[in-house]
């Protein structure tokens, strides 16, 4: 049979004796030696004070309490090891009587480990707590081992779902809030990093709202793992993306308007400095508009495309409006890369930052050379009826007049007058009328101008 010492001596946990005088270890089983790292000689020599992180003042008034009661108690106490580590434990204490004196068997369970993993949630908990109130984001906690997600008041505030219980739901939940065209990518890549032990999880999708549309979410977490290595917590944060994604959309839009369009499209720097705005951006038009490559005018000025007939005084109108930040349309003449000049009609507007400081031009221009050769073949046109109108009203008439003066000399013709010389005078004039009829036909146009 099994005696009281030998259970003393063979029990897992750490066990001592000390005198309640004199505070002097009496015994010490082999776990105290073996956890506390001192022989069973050093424990003998020392005193309870000697080993305790706890004022002596404060241990000797706990052990004098108890020892007047003469009761068990339990309670946490704080040793020091012999390696200068210490080990906060929860003791129970009785009275006994050990070699003739008043004695206090101890029974010392190290809860170091419990504390701190309690300290550690706790301060989680915390965490979360001021990160929830600090945040625009909807904060989640996802306990793997409970299958629970405790959310922040943005699953209220965002999403609008007011009547969750305790601010908590299962994965289930979740899963089901998600659009069915993304619910199978997300789920399947959140579960292989669960698997897999990976730390870090990040994904965007649909998440649908309390009123049944559906918002664009940027959503991460971050995977907590057990002493022994399992994945138990995952804590993270859903960010709505749904602006971002609309802006983004347009942009896609715009992007696809830039570049598919008919006009010329470029994007300047806004250099002020010596050589002028850099080209940034050119779309396609304007590549089989200038007849060069994007690759050759990036990087370059927009003086590169300037001539011999460009006029100066466009170049001026262009530079007061970059000057000062204003926008500016007008003509000018540009010249290709093959040196073949065309005329274009220029627009170009500033773009600024949100602190209003200009950071870049851009230049949408439209090839109007065959309109500029029209409204000059127009003009030509106009020019030369111009001319036949001015014939009409003032060649005409001359020879016109005298055959109205001879005929009516005809008419009025009395016997004896000299027919001959009015006949003369009367083909003079014919012909005369004659030229400048040929003259006008000659002068018409000979085609529409379509």
């Amino acid at each position: 049979m099994t005696s009281s010492g030998d259970l003393f001596q063979l029990s897992p946990m750490p066990m001592w004796i000390f005198d309640t005088q004199t505070y002097k270890f009496m015994d010490v089983n082999e776990a105290a030696v073996r956890i506390y790292g001192y022989t069973r000689e050093q424990f003998l020599s020392k005193t309870i004070m000697d080993i305790s992180a706890d004022s002596d003042h404060d241990l000797k008034a706990k052990i004098e309490s108890h020892t007047r009661s003469n009761l068990y108690y339990k309670e946490v106490h704080t040793y020091i090891k012999n390696d200068g580590h210490q080990i906060i434990a929860e003791i129970e204490s009785n009275m006994i009587h050990f070699e003739g004196r008043e004695c206090r068997l101890v029974l010392a369970l190290d809860i170091t480990q419990r504390l701190q993993n309690e300290l550690r949630v706790r301060e989680s908990a915390e965490r979360f707590d001021i990160v929830s109130k600090a945040t625009s984001d909807t904060i989640w906690d996802w306990s793997l081992a409970h299958d629970t997600i405790t959310w922040n008041k943005g699953i209220k505030g965002i999403f609008g779902y007011k009547n969750i219980q305790q601010n908590t739901t299962s994965s289930t939940w979740w899963k089901e809030k998600i659009h069915p065209l993304d619910r199978d990518r997300v789920v399947d890549r959140i579960q292989h990093h669960i698997d897999n032990k990976i730390e870090r999880w990040k994904e965007e999708y649909r998440f649908i709202c309390a009123d049944g549309t559906y918002k664009h979410v940027f959503d991460r977490g971050f995977l907590l793992f057990s002493d022994k290595g399992q994945s138990v917590r995952m804590i993270g944060a859903m960010e709505d993306i749904s602006k971002r994604k609309l802006e983004e959309h347009w942009s896609k839009l715009l992007e696809s308007v830039v570049i598919n369009a008919t006009d010329g499209v470029v994007i300047t720097d806004a250099n002020t400095g010596p050589g002028g705005p850099k080209i940034m951006y050119v779309n396609e038009a304007y590549n089989r508009m200038s007849g060069y490559t994007k690759e050759q005018l990036i990087g370059k000025s927009p003086r590169i495309f300037r001539g011999r007939n460009s006029v100066m005084d466009s170049f001026r109108k262009i530079h007061q409006a970059v000057a000062s930040h204003q926008s500016c349309t007008l003509e000018l003449v540009n010249y290709t890369r093959s040196g073949t000049e065309y005329w274009v009609s220029l627009n170009i507007t500033p773009v600024a930052d949100s602190t209003g400081t200009v950071t870049h031009w851009i230049g949408i221009q439209r090839d109007i050379t065959e309109s500029r050769k029209y409204i000059q073949a127009i003009e030509e046109q106009n020019k030369k009826l111009k001319e036949i109108a001015w014939i009409q009203s003032h060649l005409v008439r001359a020879p016109l007049a005298r055959v109205m003066a001879l005929l009516d000399l005809l008419k009025h013709y009395e016997p004896g007058d000299d027919t001959d010389i009015l006949i003369e005078h009367l083909m003079s004039s014919a012909k005369d009328l004659d030229s400048i009829i040929i003259d006008i036909a000659d002068r018409t146009p000979s085609q529409e101008i379509n």
